[in-house]
C-alpha cells in the first residue's frame, strides 16, 4: 500500500536536539499520576538523571522497580543536583514537597508542560489527542510504527512493553491526555495551560472531543484548545463519529490549515473501517485506505478499543508508513496495560482492570467486559476528583449502569477547594436515583467503619461462578484487583 505523505514519510534516523537543561536531572513526584512513569521511563532512556520519589513506607512496589530497571534512582530531590519536579497531580504529600522545593527555588512542571518541551527535541513528533480514549491508540501506535523504531511517552504501556522509551528512529509518539486531577484546588476562574501548546506535531490525531472537567468545562473549551494544536500540525486524523469529533471536523474545514485524514466505519472516510467483527478472543478488521485494502487482527475486547487499534492504523497511515509496515507492526500489539487487563480467576469470578475515567470510557469498557462472559459484570469504580465527579455525575451514572452492580471506591483527589463544598460520592449517589434497578446498574456505597466489609468484600460477596469483576478507575482502582482476588479466596474457603 502507497502511504499518503506526511511530513518525513521515508524511515529516518533521528538527530535529536540535546535535553533542556530544565530536564537534565529532574525529580518525579508522583510517578503513578497517568503519564508520569512513561514521562520518568522516556527522559532515564534519554540520560537525563531522574530521581523518583520512594514510597512514604520505604517498599518499592512493581512500578517502581520498573523505572528503577529504566534507570531512575528512588531517592528524594537532591539539592544542587535537582533541576525540576515534575508532577502529575496526586499523592497526599505532595503539597509539603512542592513547598520544599519551592523554598529552594526549583521550578516545577506537569505532564503536558514537559512533553511540550521534549517535543521540540525530537525530529517528527505524532501526537494523540482527545478528552478521552487516548490511551489504547497511543498505546497501539507504537507497534504500528515499529518499522521507524519510534520513541514514546504514554499514560499506559503496551503489554509486556515499558510506559516511555527512546527509540533509534526519527519519530516520538506522545499521549497527550487531559489532567484529570492537577487543578482540583485551582482558583475560580483559574485558566489552565492550552493542551499541547508549543508543539508542532508531524501527525495529530484526535480520538473524542467532549467535556471533561477540570481541564475541558464544556465541550467548547475541548473544541478551541485541539482545534488549536490541529492547525499547529502537518496533518491532522480524526476518529470520526466519537464525540466532538464532527464539529472539529467543521471547524478545519472553514479555513485553511492542516492536511485532514478521517478514520470511521462510514462512507467517504479517508481511511475506511469495512469490517470488525469479534470473534469471542479476537477483533478482526478490514480497513481500506489509499485505494487497497489490509486485515489484522488484535486480540483485545471491546469495540472501542478495536476502532482506537484502526484510528493508530490512521496516524501512521497519514505519516507515511506503508500498510503492509503498520500491519505487521499491529501484529504484535495485544492490548494496554490496564486496559480490560486480566487479573486473575478465583472460583470461576474474573477479576480485570479498566482505566477509564471519563463517562465514555467507562461505558466501552463495561462493553468490552461483557464481551468476555455470559455472566454479570460486577464494576468496583473510583471516581477520580470531587469537581470532575460532579460534574459528570449523571452522565457517570448512566454509564454504570451497564453494570449489574457498582460498588464504589473513595474518590481520588486532591484537595477541592474548600468553597465549594463538593462531594463527589454524594453527587453519584444522587444522580443514579431512578437509574438501574431490578436489572442491575445499582450503586452499592461501602459504610465506613472498621467492623463493616470493604469495597473488595462487598463486590467478591456479589459475584457468582462465571461473573466478571472490573475495576475502574486509577490508583484505588489499581490497589483493589490484588485485594480482590484476596477476598474471592477467602471467600471460597
Amino acid at each position: 500500500m502507497k502511504a499518503a505523505p506526511a511530513g518525513r514519510a521515508a524511515r529516518g534516523f533521528r538527530c535529536p536536539r540535546p535535553l533542556p537543561d530544565v530536564l537534565i536531572a529532574p525529580h518525579v513526584v508522583d510517578p503513578h499520576s497517568p503519564g508520569m512513569a512513561g514521562l520518568a521511563s522516556y527522559l532515564a532512556r534519554r540520560g537525563a538523571r531522574v530521581t523518583v520519589a520512594p514510597q512514604q513506607d520505604g517498599r518499592e512496589d512493581e512500578l517502581l522497580q520498573r523505572l528503577a530497571r529504566a534507570g531512575a534512582v528512588l531517592q528524594p530531590v537532591v539539592p544542587g543536583v535537582t533541576t525540576a519536579l515534575l508532577w502529575g497531580g496526586h499523592g497526599a504529600a505532595v503539597h509539603e514537597i512542592l513547598d520544599r522545593a519551592t523554598g529552594q527555588g526549583l521550578p516545577s512542571m506537569g505532564y503536558s508542560r514537559a512533553l511540550e518541551l521534549l517535543g521540540g527535541t525530537a525530529p517528527t513528533v505524532v501526537a494523540v489527542v482527545g478528552s478521552h480514549s487516548t490511551t489504547m491508540a497511543a498505546a497501539a501506535l507504537t507497534c504500528a510504527l515499529t518499522a521507524r523504531d519510534p520513541g514514546w511517552i504514554l499514560t499506559a504501556a503496551p503489554h509486556g512493553d515499558a510506559p516511555g522509551y527512546d527509540g533509534s528512529g526519527d519519530v516520538l509518539v506522545v499521549d497527550l491526555c487531559p489532567d484529570t486531577a492537577l487543578h482540583e484546588a485551582a482558583p475560580p476562574g483559574w485558566r489552565h495551560r492550552t493542551l499541547g501548546s508549543g508543539l508542532h506535531p508531524a501527525v495529530t490525531l484526535v480520538t473524542a472531543v467532549d467535556t471533561a472537567p477540570p481541564m475541558f468545562a464544556t465541550r467548547e473549551d475541548a473544541l478551541d484548545d485541539i482545534e488549536a494544536l490541529a492547525r499547529s500540525s502537518e496533518s491532522v486524523v480524526v476518529w470520526a463519529g466519537q464525540p466532538g469529533c464532527d464539529e472539529l471536523l467543521e471547524r478545519l474545514r472553514r479555513a485553511p490549515g492542516p492536511r485532514v485524514v478521517t478514520v470511521g466505519r462510514g462512507q467517504g472516510m479517508d481511511v475506511q473501517i469495512l469490517r470488525l467483527l469479534w470473534s469471542g478472543e479476537d477483533h478482526h478488521l478490514t480497513i481500506q485506505a489509499g485505494g487497497e485494502r489490509v486485515s489484522l487482527t488484535v486480540p483485545i475486547a471491546g469495540t472501542t478499543s478495536a476502532l482506537g487499534v484502526a484510528a493508530a492504523f490512521a496516524a501512521g497511515w497519514a505519516l507515511g508508513v506503508s500498510g503492509s509496515d503498520l500491519v505487521d507492526g499491529l501484529g504484535a500489539f495485544t492490548g494496554a496495560e490496564r486496559s480490560l487487563t486480566r487479573l486473575g480467576t478465583v472460583g470461576r469470578v474474573t477479576v480485570m482492570e479498566s482505566r477509564a475515567q471519563h463517562p465514555e470510557e467507562i461505558a466501552a469498557d463495561l462493553q468490552g467486559a461483557r464481551m468476555l462472559t455470559e455472566g454479570a459484570v460486577i464494576a468496583v469504580f473510583e471516581p477520580v476528583g470531587h469537581l470532575r465527579t460532579g460534574a459528570l455525575a449523571e452522565r457517570i451514572t448512566a454509564a454504570l449502569a451497564a453494570a449489574d452492580h457498582t460498588v464504589l471506591l473513595p474518590v481520588l483527589s486532591t484537595p477541592a477547594r474548600p468553597q465549594l463544598h463538593l462531594d463527589g460520592i454524594a453527587a453519584l449517589a444522587s444522580a443514579s436515583d431512578g437509574v438501574g434497578g431490578q436489572d442491575g446498574g445499582a450503586l452499592v456505597i461501602p459504610e465506613p467503619g472498621p467492623c463493616e466489609m470493604g469495597a473488595e468484600e462487598v463486590a467478591a460477596s456479589l459475584a457468582r461462578a462465571d461473573d466478571v469483576i472490573l475495576t475502574i478507575g486509577s490508583e484505588g482502582a489499581r490497589r483493589s484487583g490484588p485485594r480482590l482476588l484476596a477476598a474471592l479466596d477467602r471467600a471460597a474457603q
